[in-house]
């Protein structure tokens, strides 16, 4: 049995327009910035991009891919949002915390990466909104309303907690949703050949799995990835296909990125955190979504996307400091496979930053 959702009164509306409840996002506000530039260092943003070689299109020569990976810094700004943003539902009533963002990124050269803005939602409580004399009377809600009515139900309850929408300026509009939680301890991330997992490398079974064979992330490259005779032998095989991601420089974060994360942290006391992790694709009950212009729709779609965001509550130098983490990847979708099936084209951007001083 739902327990039914407590009472929407002038109270409830009072403390909600001088107050909002921004739940763990309240902890955002401020800007947050890179601690370093410097190349050596595991405290700078990765990203890993796929892009549709110059002159193929899906019909005539598909397949080809630029590889484009590098380091970055970022300042990323938090404001709150003040008082409640009130979703009025009948008999069910919501409370929105809003929170606007701002995000800058830049390469180590200073060039302009990234810019994107948008508002994180902390989807508080729902209240529920029985009708009343005055309601009832204002509304012209006789005969069918009486006070009192929508007491009982029928209540609604929402499979998420947060949500984010932003806007990026090569053309799509992007909408999550999603669940937050706090624990203790550090944040935990595979090693070896345990990180080899598809859901966060920068290489999609779609892309020809880079030889089909799990590989230690943790272990130089297996010798293959070195063979410059392939573009030779094997033009269009799927060791090929992306032994320049696993040659790169910056491997193995060309390969799985949200790596560095892992080894930011790899000697802090992380006393505790909290994840937010949100997909425009639900599991279960109302979904996000991606719109796209209409160039980016016809030839580079941009299908998908999900984040994890930490919290972190750091110990250090005898003072406690927060510390944010995050790793988002955007399934881009063109040309085909060589099973005429779509190719997807994970890109993904992670990062370590501080509030700014």
């Amino acid at each position: 049995m739902v327990a039914i959702p407590p009472r929407f009164t002038p109270e409830v509306l009072k403390a909600q327009q001088e107050q909002a409840n921004y739940g763990v996002l309240k902890q955002l506000e401020g800007t947050w910035v890179n601690v370093t530039d410097d190349p050596a260092s595991k405290m700078l943003g990765v990203h890993t991009t796929c892009l549709p070689s110059p002159g193929t299109n899906s019909e005539t020569i598909p397949g080809k891919f630029r590889f484009l990976c590098q380091n970055y810094t970022e300042e990323l700004t938090f404001t709150l949002v003040p008082g409640g943003v009130r979703n009025r539902a009948g008999a069910n009533e919501q409370f929105c915390g809003a929170v606007k963002y701002d995000t800058r990124i830049i390469d180590l050269q200073d060039n302009l990466l990234h810019e994107e803005n948008g508002m994180y939602l902390w989807l508080d409580q729902i209240y529920n909104h029985a009708a009343n004399d005055t309601s009832v009377e204002v509304d012209i809600g006789y005969p069918e309303l009486a006070s009192g009515d929508g007491a009982d139900g029928p209540v609604y309850v929402p499979g998420y907690s947060v949500a984010r929408s932003g806007t990026i300026p090569h053309g799509s509009t992007v909408q999550m949703f999603g669940r937050s939680s706090t624990t203790d301890g550090a944040p935990s991330f595979p090693s070896g050949l345990a990180a080899w997992d598809f859901k966060y490398l920068a290489i999609s079974p779609t892309m020809g799995g880079a030889g089909n064979e799990p590989i230690n992330l943790d272990a130089p490259p297996p010798p293959w990835v070195f063979d410059k005779a392939l573009p030779t032998t094997a033009p269009s095989g799927n060791k090929t296909y992306t032994q320049r991601i696993l040659a790169h420089d910056l491997y193995p974060y060309s390969v799985r990125p949200d790596l560095i994360l892992r080894d930011a942290i790899k000697d802090q006391t992380v006393k505790k955190f909290s994840l937010i992790e949100m997909d425009t694709q639900e599991a279960t009950g109302p979904q996000g979504g991606i719109l796209n212009t209409p160039l980016v729709r016809r030839f580079v779609p941009v299908v998908r996307m999900d984040m994890r965001m930490w919290i972190e509550t750091i110990e250090e130098d005898g003072q406690e400091i927060l510390q944010l983490q995050y790793e988002q990847i955007v399934d881009f979708e063109f040309h085909f496979g060589t099973d005429g099936g779509v190719t997807r084209w994970p890109h993904i951007q992670v990062n370590t930053l501080r509030k700014k001083t």
